[in-house]
């Protein structure tokens, strides 16, 4: 049975993405052969120290649990489960670096204490589902790539946030697998969320999954939330979906797996709440100023440079995770003259003195090239008096302090 086919689809495509942009096979070929101690040994050596390794002879029935897991997930390669001294509940995953190495599962002892088996099933059940579907991987090589200290470029972090949230959605349907019960995992959400012991407040779990069409629906009109993980109600009717799918159904009947298109249509309309960033009507117009604007300058000179293009979508992957796909729409609607206007207008009007921002945002476009062209300039002096009404001096004066301040003209060897 082909476990790989239980991913969502959409984490599936940008972890491919992810991995091939970034060139996983070359950094994890660079960490394997670096010869430099590795972040994971280094976690060994420190949980050999201070944490508990289950082992059947010191832990016999919690290393029944956590193997018989592995068993219900086919997960045959090596794994040691730690257990460290943290009031905190919370579980994570850690995976090798040599094939001859053993996967790290790590938990938290409080999660131990409040936690009945079925619990502990889907938790680890959801981490191992993270080292089935590679995501813990990948985590490693983005990691590596931007260290603890070093800021994500602003064009990933939506991309990187949207992915880590799918990756959960995924591993939550390892989880499920491991312990098939909605309400189990339901209570695990809560409490993980809420540090709440359900079963002493007499909290009933099919209550909330009959209120969360209405939650999906004000997530849906307002947008979700910043954090690492999707938020409860998403997660929750997407395990849902997933229990009464076709593709779990041949898992409990043990037969082959196969796409499942009507659980892959649900999934991507809670997707749609982790896509939409809940911004402001204000928002959208600046949104579309930043696709319009950067179009229009970026083609005064008919061309259209990789560099350009690149500073426009920077900002612009700041409100959405897809920003080429993005400006591609606007570029196909044939309207960007138009949405241009009117998106300037609306800014303007509720607040005036963003013409500066935005001016900006536009001589930026026309420098990205690292060249000042006659079209460019005509183009910028024309948007500065008769759009943002400034004086020629002044469009003069901002135009100059930009090249001073940021123009390093492209050097030609002919």
């Amino acid at each position: 049975m082909d476990y790989e086919l239980l991913r969502v689809h959409l984490e599936k495509s940008i972890s491919e993405e992810l991995y091939t942009l970034f060139r996983g096979d070359i950094i994890q070929r660079v960490l394997r052969e670096s010869k430099v101690e590795s972040s994971q040994e280094h976690l060994r050596m420190m949980l050999e120290g201070h944490a508990f390794r289950i082992t059947e002879r010191m832990a016999p029935r919690l290393h029944t649990l956590c193997h018989s897991v592995m068993e219900r997930l086919r997960f045959e390669e090596p794994v040691e489960f730690f257990v460290r001294s943290d009031s905190d509940l919370n579980c994570a995953a850690y995976t090798r670096v040599e094939d001859d190495q053993a996967h790290i599962v790590m938990i938290n002892s409080g999660l131990l204490e409040r936690f009945d088996d079925d619990k502990m099933r889907f938790v680890i059940g959801h981490e191992l589902g993270h080292l089935i579907s590679r995501n813990s991987e990948l985590t490693r090589i983005m990691q590596f790539v931007f260290p603890e200290g070093v800021e994500v470029p602003l064009i990933f972090q939506n991309r990187l946030a949207l992915w880590n949230k799918l990756a959960e959605l995924s591993a939550d349907r390892y989880g499920f697998i491991a312990s098939p019960s909605l309400e189990t995992c339901i209570r695990v959400f809560f409490e993980l969320a809420s540090g709440l012991d359900t079963q002493r407040m007499a909290f009933d779990p099919m209550a909330y999954l009959e209120e969360m069409d209405a939650v999906i629906a004000f997530f849906q009109e307002k947008g979700t939330v910043q954090g690492s993980h999707p938020i409860n109600p998403v997660r929750i009717k997407a395990l849902q979906y997933f229990s009464e799918s076709a593709m779990y159904k041949a898992v409990e009947a043990d037969q082959d797996l196969e796409p499942d298109a009507e659980l892959q249509a649900k999934t991507e309309l809670l997707q749609q709440i982790l896509l939409h960033a809940g911004l402001s009507p204000l928002d959208e117009h600046r949104k579309r100023f930043l696709a319009t604007g950067g179009l229009i300058v970026a083609g005064a000179d008919q061309e259209l440079s990789i560099d350009e293009i690149d500073r426009i979508l920077a900002p612009l992957a700041a409100v959405t995770s897809f920003p080429r796909k993005y400006l591609e729409s606007v570029i196909e609607s044939g309207d960007v003259p138009k949405i241009f206007q009117e998106s300037v207008v609306a800014i303007l009007q509720a607040n005036p003195s963003e013409r500066y921002q935005m001016f900006a945002f536009l001589i930026e476009v026309a420098l990205a090239d690292r060249a000042i062209k006659d079209p460019e300039v005509e183009l910028l002096f024309q948007l500065g008096e008769d759009v943002f009404g400034m004086a020629h001096k002044e469009v003069a004066q901002q135009l100059g302090a930009a090249i001073q301040r940021s123009f390093i003209p492209r050097f030609s060897a002919s």
